[in-house]
């Protein structure tokens, strides 16, 4: 993991993780999950393959944007948890996603290939009404 999680506006410390691995030749078994999310917000994982970065988000913001562009977004979620709380989480599995969408940024994955995710979810009281987690980077294996 790297970078800095923003702090949210009920002070959640959204943080990213992986289990599994990140394989090629796999349909599924790599999941990113983001625990400590504001709860019941919609949310994304996004990741690319050009690198990190450290951008601050938006004016008076905790957040960092910390993968490169371009990026690829996955579909909305909800955090599920509890309104007010930091038990919310967002979960994608990679593998599964990457089979499921040929065309996706990137595509075809080779092995030794860098990507970077994060995740974005909204926090409506904070500035640009949103919020970002930290990140993370891993190594496509075969």
């Amino acid at each position: 993991m790297y970078c800095t999680s923003g702090v949210t506006t009920n002070g959640c410390v959204p943080s990213i993780a992986s289990s599994g691995l990140p394989s090629l030749g796999a349909s599924s078994g790599f999941t990113l999950q983001v625990s400590s999310v504001e709860g019941l917000k919609t949310g994304i994982v996004f990741y690319g393959i050009s690198g990190r970065v450290a951008s601050p988000w938006a004016s008076g913001s905790t957040s960092f944007l910390c993968v490169k562009s371009p990026t690829q977004r996955t579909p909305a979620q909800n955090s599920g948890g509890t309104l007010g709380a930091c038990d919310g989480t967002l979960a994608l599995d990679l593998c599964a996603y990457i089979a499921a969408h040929p065309t996706a940024l990137g595509t075809p994955l080779v092995m030794g290939q860098r990507c970077d995710a994060q995740a974005w979810f909204r926090d409506p009281p904070a500035p640009k009404t949103t919020n970002l987690s930290n990140a993370i980077e891993f190594d496509w294996v075969p």
